[in-house]
């Protein structure tokens, strides 16, 4: 077993009742110890709480303890799985190598759901960060450093100085960037880089040594657990610049997933549909109204329970 094992769901809510036991003086350190020594994803689990809780203080927020000081019933059992989910994200665990959404929490820059903003770096550089996105800052002797925890981001240093590189990093590989105007998106399982003007070299989590030269007008998909996949580049894949979500083709499922980090909310696609074609260019500004497009030209139906939870179904 390593540190990236996944610490299973049982353990993490036994962790979790342990550290309640220990906290509300219902148990002692010396039943805990052997709690600990039974198992070493015990320990794992406990450690992990500890460092997540001295980072974040969940114990100290009023809320949270009102709930999980009740004593022993429905509520506090609900209360306990909902803390496990929290601290574990996920119901298969987590291992010490994932990323959880704290970093996207804690980054330097993030936007809500809906939001978009552009920023200027120094060095005449212009950042672009589409909506639901989240990022740090840094800046090294060559020039910046982006380091992309979600979303999307489009990047413009063609009028920045000779010699100033950019480097792009994502927990998928990293990429440095000179005089280019280069488009980023990070996925769960891959990221996604389009090259507009300029060149750059990328460096998959697949093969860190191993460096891709890439040429304006390519595109390429790179992830820790296979090779870099080259492809054209899209121009339609950064129209959310410009407030619009642009389709050839595109799976209902893949559409309404993007259209999904625009709005507040749920927004789901029935599997049945999801495989259905989809084109044209809708205006973001309004969400709604686009799924009420989509409703007349395709056999789906939405259905709303409230502002906050819809599902696009089969008609």
């Amino acid at each position: 077993m390593t540190r990236s094992t996944p610490i299973p769901r049982e353990v993490a809510i036994s962790a979790v009742n342990w550290q309640l036991a220990i906290h509300n003086g219902e148990a002692s350190e010396i039943s805990l110890n052997h709690w600990l020594d039974a198992d070493p994803n015990h320990r794992r689990a406990w450690e992990h709480i500890q460092q997540v809780n001295q980072r974040l203080g969940l114990m100290t927020n009023p809320a949270l303890r009102s709930a999980l000081l009740t004593p022993q019933g429905r509520q506090r059992r609900k209360a306990v799985k909902q803390l496990s989910t929290l601290l574990f994200i996920g119901a298969a665990g987590v291992g010490a190598g994932s990323t959880l959404p704290w970093r996207e929490q804690l980054a330097d820059l993030r936007t809500a759901s809906g939001e978009r903003r552009q920023l200027t770096l120094p060095g005449n550089i212009r950042l672009d960060i589409n909506s639901a996105s989240a990022l740090n800052l840094s800046t090294q002797s060559s020039g910046p450093c982006i380091e992309l925890l979600q979303g999307d981001l489009l990047l413009d240093c063609e009028r920045s100085a000779p010699g100033v590189q950019v480097q792009l990093e994502t927990r998928h590989g990293r990429l440095s960037a000179q005089q280019a105007r280069i488009s980023l998106a990070v996925h769960e399982n891959a990221a996604l880089v389009d090259l507009f003007t300029g060149t750059a070299q990328l460096a998959s989590g697949y093969a860190p040594g191993q460096i891709q030269r890439l040429e304006a007008g390519q595109a390429a998909s790179f992830s820790s657990n296979k090779a870099i996949t080259l492809a054209p580049s899209d121009p339609n894949r950064v129209a959310w610049t410009d407030g619009m979500l642009v389709a050839a083709r595109m799976p209902l499922g893949e559409f309404v997933q993007q259209l999904a980090r625009h709005r507040p909310g749920y927004l789901g696609c029935d599997q049945s549909v999801s495989s259905l074609p989809v084109s044209g260019s809708y205006p973001l500004a309004d969400t709604d109204r686009i799924l009420d497009a989509l409703s007349k030209h395709l056999p789906i139906r939405i259905r709303r329970l409230s502002r906050y939870w819809v599902r696009v179904l089969p008609a």
